[in-house]
């Protein structure tokens, strides 16, 4: 059936076959309907790995960025470490002093070229009283005779150096005193700005307005739920705004508002997007926003899709039912366009005739992936004060983001029996998401939990293998038990 891929360690060939793994009374599928492809071997890539962030407010001597390269000449190549240090105050201790603001290249203006060892390792140091607050890194796999300018403050990471660049990674840094979020499988770091006066001084972005991390803007209810809301505080307005702790690249990014959108305050905006701080791609901002602009386009709500800069042919606006409910905004970023759509419904399992619009934007420039976060975020437009004159809320029951290509099957391994507990390793595509379900006959199967995400802790500038453990605190208690892993949509 679709998306029901399962694939463990089989043999090379083409027949439909099952390979068994016995272990007390449990039994492992590791193969089912394996069809075999063979394509030609092609050409490794040059690939960058980082093993170690140094962590956040440290700096000076023994501070170092360090990893390894795999596919790459370590005599024709060197490391062009960059980190970016935010304009914002990076501790409320810090004498309110703002950050210089950009990209620079480390360690130093006279030393931005890191040589790359024998076997591959490579280390940079963080030695600048700034460093200690740098929120992302970007590591560049460069030639012995790149001749670029130092990156001194750059808004954004010079296209020249990228585009000599044999590969690039990114990482992110947050500051650990930042509250997280998990929701939805994903972990999300909450913004403070204007009244805080804890990260940004002053009010900023969208907007401008004040941003505040309290568990009366943003909380996770006992059924699963996000609530968002705006909220005055001691005479201030305060918005909501959470990112992502990763990065997701191309794919496609979706949530549902679990809600009747019809409600929402007239000055509010509620939005999906991609951020980067990167002035060479418009900062990577990819839109999809509800509100009703303060009536600017009549009395419905309206929703935007967007691609910055915004050019012609970059933006769509269109009005929505007024009883649009548990509405779900998808947009799919790929290398050469992106496409949006919006449906009256959840995303898990939408009837075809659900679609309320969609829409391709193809017009250049469709901004590379690199680095960028997700970000949901409930804003007063312009800063205006809510048209209610009272708090603003929206929920959301749901977001995932769901790699870019064809599903692909999982590698099923390290099968162990423990304490009345089968466990096993599941090794699939990162970002993909795989169910999990038990039999004791192979006919009928019991879903085990909820779809689990693959995820990886190295970061690479080449896809690798991510994998997780699971584990059945109750499983077939028959002579024998099955198991099988399916790709979900």
């Amino acid at each position: 059936m679709p998306g029901d891929n399962y694939h463990g360690r089989c043999s090379l060939n083409a027949h439909i076959k099952m390979n068994f793994i016995s272990f007390r009374n449990a039994v492992l599928i590791i193969g089912s309907w394996l069809v075999l492809s063979l394509s030609p071997a092609r050409a490794a890539v040059p690939n960058i790995v980082i093993t170690n962030v140094p962590a956040f407010g440290t700096y000076g001597p023994t501070c170092f960025i360090s990893g390894y390269v795999t596919n790459a000449s370590t005599t024709t190549n060197y490391i062009l470490v960059c980190d970016y240090w935010p304009n914002e105050n990076p501790s409320p201790s810090y004498d309110a002093k703002l950050s210089p603001f950009g990209w620079f290249g480390r360690p130093t203006s006279a030393n931005y070229l890191t040589p790359i060892q024998p076997n591959g390792a490579w280390s940079c140091n963080m030695p600048s009283n700034f460093d200690q607050y740098a929120t992302e890194y970007a590591v560049m796999l460069v030639p012995t005779n790149f001749s670029q300018a130092y990156v001194n403050g750059a808004g954004g990471l010079p296209l020249a150096d990228i585009n000599q660049a044999e590969a690039i990674v990114y990482a992110d840094r947050v500051n650990p005193n930042r509250r997280q979020i998990n929701w939805g499988g994903y972990g999300w770091w909450v913004k403070t700005a204007g009244a805080d006066k804890d990260e940004f001084l002053s009010q900023t972005g969208p907007g401008p307005n004040s941003y505040s991390d309290s568990t009366n803007n943003a909380w996770v209810d006992s059924q699963g739920l996000l609530h968002l809301q705006i909220l005055k505080t001691n005479g201030d307005w305060q918005c909501v705004e959470l990112f992502s702790d990763e990065s997701f690249g191309y794919g496609q990014y979706r949530c549902t508002l679990n809600a009747n959108i019809s409600n929402l305050d007239a000055n509010a905006v509620f939005s999906l997007f991609t951020w980067s701080d990167d002035t060479n791609y418009s900062d990577r901002e990819i839109d999809m926003e509800v509100s009703r602009w303060g009536y600017r386009f009549g009395s419905n709500n309206v929703e935007d899709f967007a691609v910055a800069p915004y050019n012609s042919g970059q933006t769509l606006r269109f009005g929505l039912p007024p009883a649009t409910t548990n509405s779900t905004h998808i947009f799919t970023w790929t290398p050469t366009n992106v496409v949006f759509e919006t449906i009256n419904g959840n995303f898990a399992s939408p009837a075809a005739s659900a679609a309320l619009t969609n829409w391709t934007c193809s017009v250049s420039p469709i901004p590379p992936a690199g680095g960028e976060n997700a970000l949901l975020i409930l804003f007063l437009q312009q800063g205006d004060v809510p048209f209610s004159g009272g708090p603003i809320s929206v929920t959301l029951s749901q977001f995932q983001f769901v790699p870019l290509g064809p599903q692909q099957p999982a590698q099923l391994t390290q099968p162990a029996w423990t304490n009345g507990q089968f466990q096993f390793g599941v090794q699939g595509v990162p970002q993909a998401h795989y169910g999990i379900s038990s039999s004791s006959d192979l006919v009928n199967w019991v879903t085990n939990g909820t779809v689990i995400r693959a995820t990886n802790n190295v970061i690479s500038s080449s896809p690798l293998p991510a994998a997780f453990q699971f584990t059945d605190t109750n499983p077939p208690s028959s002579t024998s038990g099955f198991y099988r892993v399916a790709t979900e949509p």
